[in-house]
C-alpha cells in the first residue's frame, strides 16, 4: 500500500535540500528492496517512516498514526551529479517536528544500509579454466 501524504493541515512548508548520501541510500533501497518501505525507528519510541519515491513520511504510531513530518517533491533530476544534494520540500505537521528533521535522514540511511547488507548474499568465486 503506497502511503499518501496526510490530508491534514501543514503547520509549515519549507524548501530544503536533502543530502546526497541520504537520498541515494533511500533511492537504492527502494530499487533493491521494493517500494514502499516501512521502517520502525529504534530508540524513537513509536515512530515509523514510510518511504516511496515521492515522499518520506514519519508517523507517530502511539498517536493514532499522526504524521509528524514529510519530505516530498524530490527533484533528483535537478542535480548534475550523484554527490549533489537534492532539492525537496519539508512539510511539518507537528510543532516539535523540527527536533526530528535534523537526525532523521541519517537514521533512515543507517537502517537502510543495515537492511541492504543483511539482504546481500555472499558471492562465491570460482576459477574457470580457459
Amino acid at each position: 500500500m503506497k502511503p499518501s501524504l496526510p490530508n491534514l493541515p501543514v503547520l509549515k512548508s519549507l524548501p530544503m535540500r536533502m543530502e546526497a548520501v541520504h537520498y541515494n541510500n533511500v533511492f537504492l533501497a527502494l530499487r533493491r528492496l521494493g517500494e514502499p518501505l516501512r521502517l520502525m525507528l529504534p530508540g524513537m519510541r513509536g515512530f515509523d517512516v514510510h518511504l516511496d519515491r515521492d515522499a518520506w513520511v514519519c508517523f507517530d504510531r502511539t498517536s493514532d498514526n499522526r504524521p509528524l513530518l514529510a519530505w516530498t517533491n524530490f527533484r533528483g533530476n535537478a542535480r548534475s551529479g550523484l554527490y549533489e544534494s537534492v532539492p525537496c520540500r519539508l512539510l511539518l505537521y507537528h510543532p516539535y517536528a523540527t527536533l526530528l528533521m535534523r537526525n532523521l535522514p541519517e537514521e533512515i540511511s543507517r537502517l537502510l544500509i543495515r537492511r541492504l547488507s543483511h539482504r546481500a548474499e555472499p558471492a562465491t568465486a570460482r576459477v574457470i579454466s580457459l
